[in-house]
């Protein structure tokens, strides 16, 4: 019974780690068109919107997969198996 307890505490935290992850990535990519828009305006240049959104969107998607495979992951050499035998 307490396996079962913790397979659905961990698929809550997933769950909700995934939906925060959603909105944080949603709220970088509006943040990030108005940087990009700003940077145009102030370099003189006119973007269609369709650019505006491809290069923040491509700026996101850049961040995001930078701050996925850190270089601080690869130096803890811990794999998910070692953490949950350190959680249990």
């Amino acid at each position: 019974m307490k396996k079962l307890g913790s397979f659905f505490g961990n698929l809550l935290v997933s769950i909700v780690s995934f939906l925060v992850m959603i909105l944080l990535a949603i709220l970088s990519f509006f943040i990030i068109v108005f940087v990009v828009n700003a940077g145009s305006a102030f370099a003189g240049i006119d973007p269609s919107g369709d650019f505006l959104v491809l290069s923040a969107a491509l700026i996101v998607v850049a961040a995001i997969i930078a701050g996925g495979i850190s270089p601080m992951a690869f130096l803890t050499n811990i794999t998910v198996q070692d953490r949950n035998q350190m959680v249990d």
